[in-house]
């Protein structure tokens, strides 16, 4: 494919060569732009940069910079070798559009969390404007609309809120184990339903598996949508707004289709639930018997005749139903990926079945009053949060001009923190691609507390500065619940071919905004007939 078509198929403009034809009018239009784009960013970036120097990093072609260089599968891997290269800050540049690539943990805290004033703007992004997504309050800009969508989502989800969603935490574990039971070939399925049920029955109370089932289908379509599109150079709309003024029946418009078609989907799930449970509300019916979100902020809302109804009606709905499009999937993932190290390492899942059996006995399931003295199970879950990377790279921008390292960082850049590499850092991490639970135990003792001394994944894992994720104690709490449990009740091995031989294992992920470990198989089943018996009792 010539590099002309190579860049209009890379930016989302035709799907496969048959449709350049067709496209050639959207092409030199937007080839044209581009070009005088660059030149004018270039000018302007060289006033601003007062003769200081840009971060170093691989050089580029004219208008089109590292665009062609910038990896779609796995790209945290060549960004840490990049860095090998250039150092911990590595600059890239898109049709004019600066990307700053950040591989060390004192240059992500030092610019994202110290300088999170700089970086925590949100520039518009027309793709997620044309699917109608930017309700979802983690694509805001940062302002007062941001600010009062943050400060609801965690008021019902901080951590001295979340051990309230124990009892349903755990009734949703219960039954997830007892349905592993009877399907064990589907876990990953059942982990999936499992998460879904969860979310739903914290966020809105529904305790109705196909109801659930349905709602958190639409939100995987919206949370693909936003997936695709938040990746740099996926839509050239994103580069050239006026874009999205083209009909989605242009020849070569097929982008324009695939994002109006998420339009319906999005406001369904924003509306749907919200209104159902408004619905029960009014006749007087419970939304569960438990505590859940939608409960408390209908409950909160002032009188429909209030000037301030409509508002904080939106704020209210918006941010519930950002918490299960974002809170399932990420959730999911690593849940899959528990399935995985526990089969890749037998050793691993023996010594936290023999804390369990030591702390609970035999003859019941965990229970929220045993995870507290679970210690290696709780390092366990440290280090499954830090060798899968579910969000491997992170996107921020910056405001304004800024200087590090005495490199000038130009306004409007997009900060890349490689995650990724900051917890598989060998100076950080000793064996960093090996699963060693124990490395965040002070000693080899049980009964110990997690080592401070380690630097705790999540400082990475769950984003930074002002834009940390809020529903990263609700997600621990779940993963946490969810482990205990099927430790407890089940061996985890790998499967086996015809010849009896070990099928080997190992964890590979898609390459997509929230990573999911490849299908892969392994066996489960209950440790004993009486795990069997146990787990046939649960709802």
């Amino acid at each position: 494919m010539s590099t002309f078509a190579e860049v209009f198929t890379r930016f989302g403009v035709i799907a496969s060569s048959s449709k350049l034809q067709s496209s050639w009018s959207i092409a030199l239009l937007a080839l044209v732009t581009a070009t005088g784009y660059y030149v004018l960013a270039q000018q302007s970036r060289k006033r601003a940069r007062q003769g200081l120097p840009l971060p170093p990093g691989p050089k580029g072609v004219p208008i089109f910079g590292n665009l062609f260089q910038i990896p779609k599968i796995e790209p945290w891997l060549t960004y840490k070798d990049w860095s090998k290269e250039y150092g911990e800050v590595t600059y890239l540049e898109a049709m004019g559009q600066p990307i700053i690539i950040l591989n060390s943990l004192s240059a992500i805290l030092e610019l994202l969390e110290n300088r999170s004033v700089n970086t925590s703007t949100r520039f518009p992004v027309p793709a997620f404007e044309i699917m109608d997504i930017d309700w979802i309050f983690g694509v805001m800009d940062y302002g007062p609309d941001w600010r009062a969508h943050r400060k609801l989502f965690h008021q019902l989800l901080n951590s001295n809120e979340v051990p309230n969603y124990r009892p349903v935490i755990e009734q949703e574990t219960n039954k997830f184990l007892r349905k592993l039971s009877l399907n064990p070939d589907g876990f990953l399925e059942e982990t999936k339903e499992l998460f879904a049920s969860l979310i739903m029955r914290v966020s809105y109370g529904v305790d109705d598996d196909v109801y659930n089932k349905e709602i958190i289908q639409d939100a995987e379509v919206v949370l693909q949508g936003f997936s695709e599109a938040a990746l740099p150079g996926s839509f050239m709309v994103n580069v050239f707004p006026i874009m999205r003024y083209i009909p989605s029946w242009f020849p070569g418009a097929a982008w324009k289709k695939r994002l109006v078609d998420v339009v319906e989907v999005s406001k369904r799930v924003r509306t749907k639930p919200w209104n159902n449970a408004k619905a029960r509300a009014n006749k007087g019916l419970s939304n569960d018997e438990y505590p859940n979100m939608v409960k408390r902020l209908i409950e909160d809302l002032p009188d429909e005749d209030d000037p301030e109804y409509r508002e904080r009606e939106i704020i209210a709905q918006n941010s519930i139903g950002t918490a299960y499009v974002a809170g399932s999937d990420t959730t999911v993932s690593t849940g899959h990926a528990l399935f995985l190290m526990l089969a890749m390492y037998p050793e691993v899942l023996r010594r936290a079945q023999q804390e369990i059996d030591t702390v609970v006995g035999a003859y019941r399931l965990p229970t929220a009053s045993d995870i507290d003295k679970l210690v290696y199970l709780k390092a366990l879950i440290k280090e499954l949060t830090r060798l899968h990377s579910v969000a491997p790279l992170g996107f921020k921008n910056s405001k304004e001009d800024d200087v590090y390292n005495g490199y000038f960082i130009p306004k409007g850049s997009i900060f890349i923190p490689n995650s990724w590499s900051v917890m598989h850092d060998p100076e950080m991490f000793e064996d960093p691609m090996t699963f060693k639970p124990e490395r965040y135990l002070p000693s080899e003792k049980w009964g110990g507390k997690i080592n401070p001394n380690i630097i705790d994944p999540d400082v990475a894992a769950f984003g930074y500065g002002r834009r940390k994720c809020p529903g990263r104690f609700l997600s621990n709490e779940a993963v946490t619940f969810m482990a205990a449990g099927l430790i407890a009740a089940f061996d985890i091995t790998p499967s086996v071919d015809k010849q009896g031989n070990k099928i080997p294992l190992k964890l590979e992920v898609c390459s997509d905004l929230v990573c999911a470990p490849l299908p892969f198989k392994c066996d489960v089943r209950p440790r004993s007939e009486r795990h069997a018996a146990l787990l046939a009792m649960q709802l």
